[in-house]
């Protein structure tokens, strides 16, 4: 069984406290800290969240259900209705202009109270619904929002015994109901949560022996699975990772609450469907030819082609050889959708005779890495 001190333990990596601290930067490599007004209410565990550019810090200890509001055009801070259920270690996600706080311990108690309450501010009318409750209680889970849909994923369940959970519970606003999707691939808690191009990655946290990890596993709700991406270089206990322009950054939040001032930042990689010299089968090249190879990066119903970046394209052996020679957008295997085709020179593939397969590389217009193979044959190669 899990001590409530153990639960408790590293928790300061999400306390406000008594100040809002806001880092700007060009770049990473240099920037300035600033103190901006400090919050109403002195808390810690609370549920953090931002609606229509407002950031919300709800409930926390010793027992609160305070709801405030901060306003970083004017730096000020703003009483708003209370929250229905003093909560510790909820977690909370804006969507459409509504606050979704789920979870927690109520009364600041994790031994007794963990609990599956769903409640939601709404800033336009200052009011709070209870919505359909979670399958399943936890605590010290994360959180995110894709396409308007609410992730809940691992955490600890009611206490005791306390179990370390794996769950993925998504909810609908639209029809107010909950659906359990695919389970991470192995219970966590003290865990983190962002989204990257529809992606929810789960970062680092603990195992159900407390063991810290530096895990990183992806869902895609396209296909409601898991992949085990690169691990995060520094162990962390509840990051709170955020997605900007195609990166996901997670900074502080050292093993075991451990005060660090680590920043990484993780490039995901786009699989993407390509097609090597687009109708015909096998892909016939000639290793030798002076010509050149066409492949086509296609639009599928999770990625559009056109907003590739021709210039940064490579194909070849290992997918960083060649630079196109020419590319144009056209729909090319006749499905409606607009795909990139591009050609490259032979000679500069790295294609020699024996070769099975050959990828491509790239990035999209926003920076977004993207990645892509497809089997080819070598003739004649006798």
């Amino acid at each position: 069984m899990k001590s409530t001190s153990r639960l408790t333990k590293g928790m300061f990596t999400i306390l406000l406290g008594l100040m809002v601290v806001v880092f700007a930067s060009d770049t990473f490599a240099q920037g300035t800290w600033t103190t901006k007004a400090p919050m109403p209410t002195a808390r810690v565990f609370l549920a953090t969240g931002v609606i229509n550019g407002h950031l919300y810090a709800v409930g926390g200890s010793p027992g609160l259900t305070a709801n405030e509001v901060y306003d970083p055009v004017t730096n000020t801070w703003a009483i708003k209705a209370s929250a229905p259920t003093s909560r510790i270690e909820a977690s909370a996600a804006g969507i459409a202009g509504k606050l979704y706080v789920v979870g927690g311990c109520i009364n600041s108690d994790c031994r007794i109270g963990t609990t599956n309450i769903l409640e939601v501010y709404d800033e336009a009318t200052d009011s709070w619904a209870t919505k359909a409750a979670m399958p399943t209680a936890s605590h010290q889970m994360a959180i995110g929002a894709i396409g308007g849909k609410l992730y809940v994923v691992g955490g600890d369940g009611p206490c005791p015994p306390c179990n370390t959970i794996a769950a993925l519970q998504v909810y609908d606003p639209a029809t107010d109901t909950w659906a359990t999707k695919a389970a991470m691939p192995a219970p966590r808690h003290v865990l983190g949560a962002g989204e990257v191009n529809g992606i929810l990655y789960a970062v680092s946290g603990a195992l159900a022996d407390d063991t810290f990890v530096n895990t990183v596993e992806a869902y895609d709700p396209a296909t409601d699975s898991w992949t085990t991406v690169a691990p995060i270089p520094t162990v962390r206990t509840e990051p709170q990772p955020q997605g900007i322009n195609g990166v996901l950054y997670v900074a502080g939040s050292g093993p075991g609450g451990t005060p660090i001032a680590t920043l990484e930042a993780f490039t995901p990689v786009i699989e993407v469907a390509i097609d090597i010299t687009p109708g015909s089968f096998p892909n016939s090249i000639n290793p030798r030819s002076l010509g050149v190879v066409p492949v086509a990066i296609l639009t599928t119903g999770t990625f559009d082609a056109t907003t590739v970046d021709p210039n940064t394209v490579r194909f070849g052996r290992t997918g960083t050889e060649a630079a196109p020679v020419h590319f144009a957008l056209q729909d090319v295997d006749g499905d409606g959708d607009i795909d990139l085709i591009l050609q490259f020179n032979t000679q500069d593939t790295g294609i020699v005779c024996g070769e099975t397969s050959a990828s491509l590389t790239g990035q999209t217009f926003g920076g977004q890495a993207v990645e892509g193979s497809d089997s080819i044959r070598t003739v004649p190669c006798k």
